[in-house]
């Protein structure tokens, strides 16, 4: 473990100033469309159920329709691709983050309409042509798949697989656990799900990395780098994962689009897996 305790500080010295620069165009970009695009143009940019079109297919994810809407995007952006750019770079791939990263904003605003206009509007036909879809929050869903799979992969790489499998699967169980414990849909909320999924968790992952002849301590003290960046990767993909697939009743007219946060997360595992896949 001592290998991994000096690989995690040599990346860390790799966090450079540009990269936080890079990382807040994104939302100083939303920021500015929000606050000085006219409404009028606003409201061209949208995804019209009725009126489809590949250009506001893309556009639509710019789109906020208010303050508190922009900043919760804004906010688990912050969470979320910060934690996905630690990983990476503690994982010493920081190129792959990058070119993951703008992968996903070339392609996640598409593949979410896409799918969400397939399933609700002409499968299920649960909205009308007049319905419209916006903001960036199918994106950020993307960039939280793409934080799993390099959560996935720097565990992978320091023990097993069957380790980091274990870990992640467990993180994201737990947080649609949470999502169906709060969702108006179940008659009685049982925490079975979410707890289920922490407590097998941590009994196979502790059976995996323990070793008899280490104290707590000193076991503690061997694996601190693993537990610290897990523990914190772990907590942004649990809530991220519950707030994503929290269902909520309408209100004022606009409800969260849970097909649109499951499409970004697959397609953020899915392009972050074919990435990792490719380095193999």
């Amino acid at each position: 473990m001592m290998g991994s305790v000096t690989q995690l500080s040599a990346s860390q010295q790799q966090i450079r100033y540009a990269d936080a620069v890079l990382l807040l165009v994104v939302p100083s970009f939303l920021f500015g469309v929000h606050a000085w695009l006219p409404a009028g143009v606003s409201s061209r940019l949208v995804f019209t159920y009725g009126d489809p079109t590949l250009t506001t297919a893309w556009t639509a994810a710019a789109i906020h329709d208010s303050p508190a809407h922009l900043t919760s995007n804004l906010g688990w952006y912050g969470l979320v691709v910060g934690a996905a750019y630690l990983v990476y770079v503690t994982w010493g791939r920081r190129r792959l983050f990058w070119l993951l990263y703008g992968a996903l904003l070339a392609v996640a605003p598409l593949t979410t309409v896409a799918i969400d206009y397939w399933l609700l509007y002409q499968r299920w036909g649960l909205v009308g042509p007049e319905s419209i879809a916006f903001g960036f929050s199918g994106v950020v869903s993307a960039f939280g798949g793409l934080l799993v799979i390099g959560l996935f992969g720097v565990i992978a790489e320091w023990y097993t697989w069957p380790v980091s499998a274990a870990t992640t699967v467990a993180f994201v169980t737990s947080g649609v656990g949470v999502a169906l414990y709060q969702s108006p849909l179940l008659a009685r909320p049982s925490t079975a799900v979410p707890v289920a999924g922490i407590l097998v968790a941590i009994g196979f992952v502790s059976l995996r990395w323990w070793d008899r002849n280490l104290t707590v301590r000193r076991w503690l003290s061997a694996h601190r780098p693993a537990i610290v960046l897990a523990g914190t990767c772990g907590v942004v993909i649990s809530a991220l994962v519950a707030g994503m697939f929290s269902i909520e009743p309408v209100s004022g007219g606009r409800f969260p689009n849970v097909i649109a946060h499951g499409t970004g997360f697959v397609t953020g595992v899915c392009i972050a897996g074919g990435g990792l896949l490719s380095m193999s």
